[in-house]
């Protein structure tokens, strides 16, 4: 039969044409891959490595301490009476936090001498009244130079409370006194960070003291003045 000598030669087209088929679809699934990204050297080290260190989040520098923010205050305390000398210190030194808002802390020391403890013209041995302490305080710019202040103080007094069993030398105690003051006044000077004041000041605790806290105290009333660098109260 003539087909059936025709039956190898189909076998053979038909291999032909399944060769050609799966030799086209590699080739269609070789075109539909991308084409492989070949990334320049050049490109490569510009993005990766940044010599741009200062601009960077994570390494943002932090805020400096600004002098012109300091808020500094000498101050003196200084009086002469005909039986005893006094001489006190008190600086303050605040920082301004927020807008027009300075928070500081103050020290003080004050010293009260006596010649003749029973009073003048008298053999009586001389004696000494030594204030040390200190506190914080919160300072509050209000307008064109005027300020308001509160300020807490705790003071150790040592004083002299008697005789010791020679009958010569003196015995000491010493006592712990808290202040609260509260007040107000102008800055004389035009300098941001130096303070020259006109200021008066209460204490709200002083009626709660009693009288040996009142005779003791370096501040001998309810209210204290303050004229530039020198403070003083009227009860001396």
């Amino acid at each position: 039969m003539k087909f059936k000598n025709h039956i190898p030669l189909i076998a053979q087209h038909i291999g032909i044409i399944l060769l050609l088929a799966v030799s086209l679809s590699a080739v269609a699934q070789d075109d539909d891959k991308p084409v492989p990204y070949k990334r320049p050297e050049q490109s490569y080290y510009k993005d990766t490595v940044s010599t741009d260190f200062g601009k960077t989040n994570s390494f943002s520098p932090k805020k400096k301490f600004e002098i012109e923010k300091l808020l500094i205050e000498p101050n003196i305390q200084l009086f002469f009476a005909n039986n005893y000398y006094q001489f006190g210190l008190m600086p303050s030194l605040g920082y301004k936090t927020w807008k027009n808002l300075y928070l500081g802390g103050s020290l003080n020391y004050n010293l009260q001498y006596v010649p003749h403890v029973d009073g003048p013209g008298t053999n009586s041995p001389h004696a000494s009244i030594q204030v040390y302490g200190g506190g914080p305080f919160v300072h509050y710019k209000i307008w064109k130079g005027f300020f308001t202040r509160l300020r807490v103080e705790m003071l150790a007094v040592r004083y002299p409370t008697s005789y010791a069993l020679n009958g010569n030398d003196l015995v000491y105690n010493t006592r712990g006194i808290p202040y609260l003051w509260i007040g107000g006044g102008y800055n004389l000077t035009a300098s941001k960070s130096f303070f020259i004041p006109v200021a008066v000041y209460l204490n709200p605790l002083f009626p709660a003291y009693s009288g040996g806290q009142k005779s003791i105290s370096p501040y001998p009333s309810i209210v204290y003045f303050q004229v530039a660098f020198y403070i003083f109260s009227p009860g001396h």
